[in-house]
């Protein structure tokens, strides 16, 4: 069972949250952090990350999700726009982990840091962003192709970086608690590489988006061929 991600979201995100139910008629959901945790699965581990890391990961969703809705509405400026912020918090959310990889941890007693936690997250969140945004050239054209395309290069760039630093670890030293954590991402980027394949051979696609999204499943499969090789095997 992988482990669930908690975002630890300050008081005043969980404040406009729970407003945001309310006056959407929904019920409130249960707060989430380190106080108080939802249990939905007894026998998985509970992961609170660290808040800066939660919070970017939280602005890349919530942008690539207007994009989304923006495009749907035919607002291309504004899908623009949405993008552009999913870049640049993707683009934190990635610096964020990294860092994680060398931070002291805040109990000098623990067992385990967030690093692997950390890198595992972010690096699920650039693959959700590379997988939504391949699907968002269909019947495009224009600027919005060209800022869909600088998205895709950017979420799988800086994805790159990230798992580079991973990969750079002593595996018998500090990059030995990444080693289980990476091996059990495998399938995901084979999935991955399959939804791109067949956004190439099913979707509308104009000249640009063929060529981005040519360019972006070669950028998966180099990345699939690296992760794979580091670490192939695992559990």
């Amino acid at each position: 069972m992988p482990k669930r991600i908690v975002l630890a979201l300050a008081s005043l995100m969980l404040a406009l949250g729970l407003a945001d139910a309310a006056s959407a008629g929904q019920a409130a959901p249960l707060p989430i952090g380190p106080a108080t945790t939802a249990q939905a699965e007894p026998e998985g581990e509970v992961v609170v990350l660290p808040s800066r890391i939660a919070v970017a990961m939280r602005r890349t969703e919530n942008s690539l999700a207007k994009a989304e809705e923006h495009i749907d509405e035919a607002e291309y400026a504004k899908a623009i726009i949405s993008l552009r912020a999913v870049r640049k918090n993707l683009t934190r959310a990635g610096k964020a982990a990294q860092h994680q990889m060398t931070a002291v941890p805040a109990d000098p007693e623990a067992e385990t840091t967030p690093g692997p936690d950390a890198v595992v997250a972010v690096l699920s969140l650039h693959q959700e962003v590379v997988v939504g945004v391949a699907g968002l050239f269909n019947g495009q054209t224009g600027t919005l192709v060209g800022a869909i395309a600088t998205t895709l290069t950017t979420a799988q760039t800086t994805r790159d970086k990230l798992l580079d630093a991973v990969i750079a670890l002593d595996p018998e030293g500090d990059g030995a608690p990444y080693a289980d954590v990476m091996a059990d991402t495998l399938d995901g980027y084979a999935d991955e590489v399959a939804n791109l394949t067949e956004a190439l051979a099913d979707d509308v696609l104009s000249t640009g988006s063929k060529g981005a999204l040519t360019s972006g499943l070669a950028r998966s499969k180099a990345t699939q061929t690296k992760i794979e090789t580091a670490f192939g095997g695992g559990e």
